[in-house]
């Protein structure tokens, strides 16, 4: 056994009461029912009692279940915001441990699979705060038909290039309809 096992980083106090059952029921699937009472030196009325919710499970309860768990197991049963407040990252406070945090986000210089899921998560949560960041504001972008843009569908358009003029035609009235002056938004 290491040193620092995995269980002493986990404050076991953050564990709700589900998790705390859930954690004493792999305890007694590995180890049977006497097995589990012997593991956690406790009766088996308490055992029952814990199981079924009669009874808030205690702490030192818990830390001796661990003990008996692999780390993939117990983080089978603690998921979620309950996982961040196990290991330390939300205080029982509620407030972030944002020293934490900035590690974690750190890790992403050297791990191309963190990096890309922070990168989507930023841009699916915070497009317009990135784009200010970055200046790439979309409000000063106003729409207005020019030449230019009809001699790019003649002639410099990649795919079917338009050569009718009435059909520059009708595409400018709907420019002008719907585009010619409105500023570009996201909503736009």
């Amino acid at each position: 056994m290491s040193a620092n096992p995995w269980y002493t980083r986990v404050n076991i106090s953050a564990l709700g009461d589900e998790a705390r059952r859930t954690i004493l029921l792999m305890v007694k699937e590995k180890f049977g029912f006497t097995g589990a009472l012997e593991a956690l030196g406790i009766a088996k009325s308490s055992l029952h009692n814990y199981l079924h919710g009669y009874r808030r499970i205690l702490d030192d309860i818990v830390e001796k279940a661990i003990r008996h768990l692999d780390e993939w197991e117990f983080y089978e049963v603690v998921k979620g915001l309950d996982r961040l407040q196990v290991i330390g990252i939300i205080r029982e406070d509620g407030s972030v441990d944002y020293s934490l945090i900035l590690q974690a986000m750190a890790l992403a210089s050297r791990d191309e699979y963190l990096k890309q899921a922070i990168l989507r998560f930023a841009v699916e949560n915070f497009r317009e705060d990135l784009r200010k960041m970055l200046g790439l504001s979309l409000a000063h972008i106003t729409f207005k038909w020019e030449l230019g843009f009809e001699e790019f569908l003649r002639e410099r358009k990649k795919r079917s290039r338009v050569v009718d003029l009435e059909t520059i035609a009708y595409y400018r009235s709907l420019f002008e309809k719907y585009l010619e002056g409105r500023t570009l938004s996201e909503d736009l």
